[in-house]
């Protein structure tokens, strides 16, 4: 089991940032749906199946296919649960807000602002809006991980 801890941040917003999660959320949208086509609940299982045509419809590292069937694994599982509570606002999972899980080796912390690989070779920069309270996971961040990736 993984324990990730979310701390909301705010950035100095650009045409190619803004466009980053846009996609992710198509893209774990694209799994989802694929995941209840195919009746798949696993990570390997829905990473096996979408990974030729992801590939063919989104020209991001491959990473990225890892982290959307990561977040299109745990978004229905968590929507079962609602479902059964009788809370769940949809009749199917469906990531509507913005959204973007990274895998560790798609983010390096580069001084105050983290570094996404797009695609080989091609980096984004983020500029970090935070106040003292993300202050203080970015400080304990670079104490116990100085030379791994931050979870955006």
């Amino acid at each position: 089991m993984e324990l990730t801890l979310s701390v909301p941040f705010s950035y100095e917003p650009n045409d190619e940032i803004r466009r980053l999660p846009e996609d992710f959320r198509d893209m774990v949208n694209f799994c989802i749906e694929k995941a209840s086509k195919h009746n798949v609940t696993g990570f390997a299982k829905l990473r096996k199946l979408v990974y030729g045509e992801w590939k063919s419809r989104w020209d991001y590292s491959t990473h990225h296919c890892h982290s959307a069937c990561r977040a299109a694994t745990s978004m229905p599982k968590s929507w079962r649960r609602l479902k059964r509570k009788g809370i769940a606002k949809s009749d199917k999972p469906i990531a509507r807000k913005l959204l973007i899980q990274l895998d560790s080796l798609l983010v390096k912390y580069e001084g105050d602002r983290p570094r996404i690989s797009v695609k080989p070779r091609k980096l984004l920069y983020i500029q970090l809006r935070y106040g003292d309270h993300q202050r203080r996971f970015m400080e304990e961040w670079k104490v116990n991980y100085p030379t791994t990736a931050v979870r955006t």
